[in-house]
């Protein structure tokens, strides 16, 4: 490709500025030049894309998906569906956050790892991936079908992994890497699948949290923890992990060991405010009442808001992840757009709930380097979207992005009136 030039209405460029009437410069897969429309000149033979009525922003990035290509949402199931035919529909499910405008992702599956190597060797078209490969579960944990076998789980889990003690966890870091892995995904509690892995139960003590992340950094990754009770989340901060997944039961300690230490939150918000929640029994935590609603589920997730919201408030660094694991239950880019709305209706500044989902993800994923934002020298990830999210958020939506690009790759281009538009079938080549 050649040079492209976009005039935008309006640019924001990911780290918080809004500019009117900017002109972003792409030379192939890289932005060459952003300044005011009025001082940049087309060159001869340059395309031109009229986006002078609409917004320019960064790519979104999700940090957190699950590209298991699974077709149940009952996870007793997970394991014993054919490896071909999840391999199938995770392609499928990567190319729906593509067509919700995700331009990079960090992903926890095997497939994920199989999926970044087919879209750097350009084989297929897809969003940069940051591969965790399967996630790393105590035996019995979140990660574990434990109606099944372990050599089962071991070898067919779509994204977990089992691994018990600080040396069999050093052993199993050391396997991920090899795989391909960029980041190490660990479970430091359990996600309440059934009984023996409630939310509140902590899986994995201080030294073996601290022998992931040792081991971690010898290889030069960073470590990722789910943690959804405050004593396995400060223990995951005390280990050093790099960033907290979901995090929805933090203290003021917690929330400034974070601030101190850059840790930054992945709250997947809209997972436990969202209509999926309202049929799954919140775990016992001490206090809920404290909270209003006339349900539990309600008092819990008006508990998990001011959770939010209260590390909002102490200057922890949000970025957005979805836990997108099942088309059904949580639909790929469509659930990445409805954590930056329930951001925002949970009290967050629309400006930085965009923040959130472009250069704070990048910064989260070690790739903001690369990506994230708008500025010389970084990628060509880039959206049109028809409004403006930084007034009203509902305007960061599908039906209204006109133009998706990451890098080389145009996904969708269509700067005709809305009502003529069509979108293209995701698997589309």
């Amino acid at each position: 490709m050649g040079i492209t030039i976009i005039r935008a209405g309006q640019l924001i460029d990911g780290r918080g500025g809004v500019t009117h009437e900017a002109t972003v410069v792409v030379d192939g897969d890289t932005i060459r030049e952003v300044g005011p429309s009025r001082e940049i000149e087309a060159p001869a033979g340059a395309e031109v894309i009229d986006a002078s009525a609409y917004t320019v922003m960064p790519g979104l990035i999700d940090c957190h998906t699950h590209l298991g290509g699974t077709s149940s949402v009952d996870y007793r199931t997970w394991v014993v569906e054919d490896d071909i035919r999840q391999a199938i529909v995770s392609t499928k499910q990567m190319r729906e956050l593509m067509d919700f405008g995700v331009t990079t992702i960090r992903d926890i599956s095997r497939n994920g790892i199989r999926l970044k190597w087919v879209v750097e060797n350009r084989v297929i078209e897809g969003p940069r991936i940051v591969a965790c490969g399967p996630g790393i579960s105590r035996t019995g944990g979140h990660g574990d079908a434990h109606n099944l076998s372990v050599d089962f789980v071991q070898r067919s889990h779509p994204w977990g992994i089992i691994a018990d003690g600080p040396e069999e966890l050093r052993k199993t870091v050391r396997t991920l890497s090899r795989m391909g892995s960029d980041a190490i995904k660990i479970w430091a509690t359990g996600g309440g699948m059934w009984d023996k892995e409630l939310e509140t139960d902590q899986h994995f003590d201080l030294e073996e949290l601290r022998a992931v992340v040792r081991e971690a950094d010898h290889l030069r990754i960073p470590v990722l923890a789910h943690a959804e009770s405050m004593e396995a989340a400060k223990d995951a901060i005390r280990a050093g992990v790099a960033t907290i997944e979901h995090g929805e039961d933090l203290d003021d300690e917690c929330r400034a060991m974070m601030v101190e230490q850059g840790i930054i939150h992945v709250p997947t918000l809209q997972l436990f405010t969202g209509p999926w929640f309202d049929a799954y029994p919140p775990p016992p935590r001490e206090g809920l009442d404290r909270f209003p609603g006339d349900t539990p589920v309600q008092q819990e997730k008006n508990r998990v808001i001011d959770n939010f919201t209260r590390s909002r408030e102490a200057g922890v660094t949000i970025a957005v992840g979805s836990d997108s694991f099942s088309s059904i239950d949580v639909p790929f880019g469509a659930s990445t757009l409805a954590e930056v709305h329930a951001m925002v209706d949970a009290g967050m500044p629309p400006l930085d709930a965009l923040t959130a989902a472009t250069f704070n993800g990048a910064t989260a994923l070690r790739v903001a380097d690369r990506t994230g934002s708008i500025a010389p020298g970084l990628a060509a990830d880039l959206l049109v979207v028809d409004g403006d999210p930084t007034t009203d958020i509902r305007h960061l939506a599908q039906e209204r992005m006109l133009y998706i690009r990451r890098g080389e790759q145009v996904w969708f281009d269509d700067l005709t009136p809305r009502a003529a538009r069509s979108r293209r079938p995701a698997l589309a080549g």
